[in-house]
C-alpha cells in the first residue's frame, strides 16, 4: 500500500492546496501569499481542534480554571502591593514605632504623646510632623426628638499636618480648620449618610456627646490605604477629653492608637534618623533609665509588618503567588502533556508536509497558533467566571478590590504575558519533537515506537503529582495547626459567652451595677462579668512591674486586666491558690497567673501570696493565682498577667448563656442593655468568633489553600483522565491481544496504573520533603506549633494516590470491557 493510501483525504487536499500555494507564489503579490499562508494556519488550526473534541474540552477547561485563580491571585497581589502608593510623597512618609524590653520585647506602633513635638523642634530632619489619636467608633447623634438617628463611624484625632503628609483631598474646607477644637472633617461617603437630603459641611452634630462642627468634607478615601478613618477630629479635642494623655508630660504612657506620622526632608535618609533617636530620647525622656527605643517605620511597609498592626505579611502575599504558579503549571503539564500525546495522531499529516517542502519553523507555528486559540477561548471563558465571581471573591478575601482592576493596565499585561507564554510553552514541545524526524520515518511508523520511551511526559507528569501532593500536604499541616490553636485548651471557656460593649462614660459604677444585676436576673443567663477584655483579645494593655520592694531596675512587663468578681467563673478560670478579688472600685487586691510566678522565681502557688506588686507607687498585695491561660494568639508565648478591680476601666461586658437558650435569650440580653443605654447603639459579638478573628489573616490563607488544591487535584485529575484516554486508544490492540489471550479486567487495569505509580512514588520523594521544609519554617511563627512527623503525610499521600488510581481505573476498565474483536478489527 502506498504511503499516501494511509493519510486521510483531508490531509491530502491540505498538502495539495499548500503546493499550490508554494508552486503558483510567483503568480500573486507576497503580501497575498502570506495572507494565505496565516489563513491556512488557523484554517488547520480549526479543523485539528474541532477533530479532537474530547482533547478540546479537557484543554479548555483545565486552562479555564488555571486561568481563571491566576487572575483572582493576581488582583488580590496587585491589591496588597498597592496600598497607598497613591501619595506623591511615600518613599518620604514613616511612622515613628516603640520598643520596650522589660524581660519581654513588646513593640507598639503608638509612641508616648509629646514624641512628636519634641521631635519637630529638636531636629530639623522632618517636613512635616503629625499626630493622631485613634478614637475608635464614635457615637454621632444627627437631630432631636422624634428626628434623632444614631451612627457608628471610625474616628480620631488629628492635627492639621496629616494631610500635609497624606494626599488625601478635600471637597470643602482645608486642613487649617482642624487647628480649632471643636471641628471636624469627615468622608464625602459617611458625610452623605448622616445628611442624606443636604449638604453637611457647617453643620453641628453630637460626637460622643460632645458637639463639634463639621467644617469639612474630604473625598472619600480609597480602600488601599493603612488610615481607614472616616471622621477626623481637631487635636486640640483630645487635649479636652484626655488632658493628661495629649499633654507633653505623658511620656510614660504608650498606646498603640496614639500615633506619629512624618514626612522626612528631601535628601534625609531614615536610618541617620534612627541613629539619632536613642540620643533624643536621652534628652527628652524624664526617665534617663527606660528601655524605650524609638525607630522609623516606612509607610510601604505598615501595611504588611504584623509586629505594628499590619494586615498581612509579603511571605504570606509570595506563598498566594506560589499557589497561583502552580495552579498555573498544572494546567500547562496538562495541555502540553495531551498536546504531546496526540503527536501520534498528527505524524502522518506532519510527514506530508514535511515531504511537500513545509519548514520546520512553519510546523512549529502551526502547533503554536492551535495551542493560542484554545488559550484564547480559555481566557473568554475565564474572564466571563470572574467577573461573574468577582463579588463572592471579595467576600472571601475580605478586600474591596475594584471590578475596574480588570481593566487596568497591569492586569491586561498579566493576562496577555499569560497567555502568550502557555501557548508557547505547549506549541514549542510538539513542534520540537517532531520536526526532528525524517518524513520516511514518520511515514514508517517510526515515531510510533519511540513515543512509549519519551521522558518530558513522565517528568511533567511527576511534576504536577508532586504539586499535588505538596499542597494538599501543607494544607493539611495548616489545617491542623490552626484547628488546634482556635479548638485548643487556651486555658479559659470560649463558647457560650456573649461579649457586650460598656459605653465609655465618665462614672460607669451605677449603669455597670443596673447592667450585670438585670442581666443576672434573665432566665439562660449562667452568669456574667463587666472587665476591660476577654482573656485573649486585640485589646491588652501592658504594664511594667515592681514584684516585692525589688529595684526599680528588676522590674518586668506584665498583662493587665480589670475585671470584677464574675470574671473567673464567667470564662472558667481556675484559682489554684488563694482567693477570688473583692468587690470594689478601687484596686485593693492582685490576682496573678503561673508565667507570673516563673517570672518572679516561685515554685510555690502559695508562696505569692501576700506578696506585693507597685500599682501607683501604692504597694498592692497578691491574693491569688490561677492557672494559665492565653492572651494572645499560638504565635506568643503565655505572658505573665494580673488581674485587678477599676470599674472605670470596664469597657465589655461577658455574658455566659446556656447554648440551648441561644435563641431566646439574645433578644432578651438586647431588650435589657438598651434600657440600662438608651441613647446608644447595641452591639454584641461571640467570644469564640472573636478569637478567630485573631488568626483572620491564617484562616485567609487557609481557605486559599482548600480551594487552589482543590482546583490542583482536579486538574490533575482531569489531566490524568485525558493521559489515559489516549492511552487506552494507541494500546487497544495490545488490550485486545490480552484479552483474547485469557487477560482478566484487573491485568489490563494493571497495564496503566503501574505506569502511574511508579510516578506517584517519585512525586511523594520530592513533595514531602519540600512539604516538610516549607511548613517547619511556617509552623516557627508559632509558640505553640504543631510538631511534623511521617504521620502528617500519611492522609495526603493515601489521597492522592487514591484519587489518581480512581480516575485511571474509571476509563481503562472501558477499555478492558471493549469487544477486543472490534478493536483488532479497527487496527
Amino acid at each position: 500500500m502506498s504511503v499516501y493510501g494511509q493519510v486521510p483525504e483531508k490531509t491530502v487536499n491540505i498538502a495539495a492546496n499548500l503546493l499550490s500555494g508554494i508552486i503558483f507564489k510567483d503568480q500573486i503579490p507576497f503580501y497575498t501569499f502570506c495572507l494565505m499562508i496565516q489563513l491556512n494556519w488557523f484554517k488547520t488550526a480549526f479543523r485539528n481542534i474541532r477533530r479532537n473534541i474530547s482533547s478540546t474540552i479537557i484543554n479548555v477547561g483545565g486552562l479555564t480554571v488555571g486561568f481563571s485563580g491566576a487572575m483572582f491571585l493576581f488582583c488580590l497581589l496587585h491589591y496588597h502591593l498597592s496600598f497607598d502608593d497613591f501619595h506623591p510623597n511615600k518613599d518620604r512618609i514613616y511612622r515613628i514605632v516603640s520598643e520596650t524590653n522589660n524581660g519581654t520585647i513588646s513593640r507598639y506602633q503608638g509612641v508616648p504623646q509629646p514624641v512628636g513635638k519634641a521631635f519637630k523642634n529638636a531636629y530639623p530632619y522632618a517636613e512635616q510632623v503629625a499626630m493622631r489619636s485613634d478614637n475608635g467608633y464614635s457615637l454621632v447623634t444627627v437631630g432631636e426628638g422624634e428626628d434623632k438617628k444614631l451612627f457608628q463611624i471610625s474616628s480620631a484625632y488629628t492635627q492639621p499636618s496629616y494631610f500635609s503628609i497624606f494626599n488625601y483631598p478635600f471637597i470643602k474646607g482645608d486642613a487649617s480648620v482642624l487647628g480649632v477644637a471643636g471641628n471636624m472633617v469627615i468622608t464625602q461617603k459617611e458625610a452623605n449618610r448622616l445628611f442624606p437630603a443636604g449638604d453637611a459641611f457647617g453643620k453641628s452634630v453630637l460626637v460622643n456627646g460632645r458637639l463639634l462642627t463639621i467644617a469639612g468634607i474630604l473625598k472619600d478615601l480609597p480602600p488601599n490605604t493603612v488610615n481607614q478613618r472616616q471622621l477626623f477630629i481637631s487635636y486640640e479635642d483630645y487635649k479636652i477629653v484626655q488632658p493628661w494623655m495629649a499633654s507633653d508630660s505623658s511620656w510614660i504612657a504608650i498606646s498603640g492608637g496614639v500615633q506619629c506620622f512624618v514626612l522626612l526632608n528631601k535628601g534625609v535618609n531614615a536610618s541617620a534618623v534612627d541613629n539619632a533617636l536613642p540620643q533624643f530620647l536621652k534628652q527628652y525622656h524624664p526617665d534617663k533609665n527606660t528601655s524605650l527605643k524609638l525607630s522609623l517605620q516606612p509607610l510601604k511597609d505598615i501595611h504588611f509588618n504584623l509586629n505594628y498592626d499590619g494586615d498581612i505579611e509579603k511571605k504570606q502575599l509570595w506563598g498566594l503567588a506560589v499557589i497561583g504558579i502552580f495552579l498555573l503549571l498544572t494546567a500547562s503539564i496538562n495541555f502540553i502533556n495531551l498536546s504531546t500525546a496526540q503527536i501520534f495522531f498528527r505524524t502522518k499529516e506532519t510527514g506530508v508536509r514535511k515531504a511537500l517542502g513545509s519548514s520546520n519553523i512553519q510546523i512549529r507555528v502551526q502547533f503554536f497558533i492551535e495551542a493560542l486559540l484554545l488559550s484564547l477561548f480559555s481566557l473568554v471563558l475565564s474572564l466571563i467566571l470572574v467577573i461573574l465571581l468577582f463579588p463572592s471573591f471579595n467576600d472571601f478575601c475580605k478586600t474591596s478590590v475594584s471590578p475596574e482592576a480588570l481593566y487596568q493596565y497591569p492586569f491586561v499585561l498579566f493576562v496577555l504575558g499569560m497567555v502568550l507564554i502557555i501557548s508557547l510553552l505547549v506549541g514549542y514541545f510538539p513542534g520540537r519533537m517532531l520536526v526532528k524526524l525524517k518524513p520516511v520515518e514518520i511515514m514508517r511508523g517510526y515515531f510510533q515506537q519511540k513515543t512509549s520511551g519519551f521522558s518530558l511526559r513522565k517528568i511533567l507528569i511527576v511534576s504536577q503529582f508532586a504539586i499535588v501532593l505538596f499542597m494538599v500536604s501543607c494544607t493539611a499541616i495548616i489545617s491542623n495547626q490552626l484547628k488546634s490553636a482556635i479548638q485548643g485548651n487556651l486555658g479559659f471557656k470560649q463558647s457560650g459567652i456573649v461579649l457586650l460593649d460598656i459605653p465609655g462614660e465618665r462614672d460607669k459604677s451605677n449603669t455597670i451595677t443596673a447592667l450585670r444585676n438585670r442581666l443576672s436576673g434573665l432566665s439562660g443567663v449562667k452568669s456574667v462579668s463587666a472587665c476591660y477584655a476577654s482573656p485573649m483579645s486585640v485589646n491588652n494593655n501592658t504594664s511594667d512591674v515592681v514584684y516585692d520592694n525589688r529595684p526599680p531596675e528588676a522590674s518586668f512587663e506584665a498583662n493587665i486586666k480589670a475585671v470584677d468578681t464574675g470574671y473567673l467563673s464567667t470564662f472558667d478560670l481556675k484559682l489554684i491558690a488563694g482567693r477570688n478579688l473583692y468587690a470594689g472600685d478601687s484596686i485593693n487586691s492582685i490576682i496573678v497567673n503561673e508565667a507570673f510566678l516563673k517570672k518572679v522565681n516561685v515554685t510555690s502557688p502559695e508562696q505569692i501570696l501576700g506578696k506585693t506588686i507597685k500599682l501607683n507607687s501604692k504597694p498592692t498585695p497578691i491574693v491569688g493565682v490561677v492557672k494559665d491561660f492565653h492572651v494572645g494568639t499560638f504565635h506568643s508565648e503565655i505572658v505573665p498577667s494580673y488581674l485587678y478591680s477599676k470599674m472605670n476601666y470596664y469597657y465589655s461586658c461577658a455574658v455566659s448563656i446556656d447554648p440551648a437558650q441561644l435563641t431566646k435569650v439574645l433578644p432578651l440580653i438586647e431588650a435589657t442593655w438598651k434600657e440600662v443605654y438608651p441613647e446608644k447603639i447595641y452591639s454584641y459579638s461571640f467570644l469564640d468568633e472573636d478569637i478567630k478573628q485573631l488568626y483572620e489573616t491564617d484562616i485567609t490563607l487557609l481557605k486559599f489553600n482548600q480551594v487552589f488544591t482543590f482546583l490542583v487535584i482536579l486538574l490533575g485529575c482531569i489531566g490524568v483522565f485525558g493521559l489515559v484516554s489516549f492511552m487506552a486508544i494507541r494500546k487497544k490492540k495490545e488490550i485486545g491481544i490480552r484479552k483474547v489471550l485469557g487477560a482478566g479486567v484487573d491485568n489490563i487495569v494493571w497495564i496503566f496504573v503501574k505506569e502511574f505509580v511508579r510516578l506517584l512514588l517519585i512525586a511523594s520523594a520530592i513533595a514531602i520533603p519540600l512539604s516538610w521544609y516549607f511548613m517547619d519554617k511556617w509552623l516557627t511563627d508559632f509558640a505553640y506549633r504543631l510538631h511534623i512527623g511521617p504521620y502528617n503525610f500519611f492522609w495526603p499521600v493515601l489521597l492522592t494516590f487514591a484519587l489518581v488510581i480512581i480516575t485511571i481505573s474509571v476509563k481503562s476498565i472501558n477499555a478492558a470491557l471493549a469487544n477486543p474483536v472490534k478493536n483488532l478489527r479497527n487496527e
